[in-house]
């Protein structure tokens, strides 16, 4: 699970550099508690293609 670990950790921290400053959310986002959200659904299958890509 380590994979999804950094995909969580590089969504917060590119919201971050974009100005959201909701600690709470971005929280949520590395806890994993907002992978059903559109950020993490588009990260994830944007490493999916990626992964496809690769092979």
């Amino acid at each position: 699970m380590e994979r999804i670990d950094d995909i969580r950790e590089a969504v917060a921290g590119a919201l971050e550099a974009r100005g959201l400053n909701n600690q709470q959310f971005l929280r949520e986002i590395r806890d994993g508690q907002r992978d059903d959200g559109p950020f993490m659904i588009g990260a994830l299958a944007w490493d999916r293609c990626l992964r496809d890509a690769n092979k």
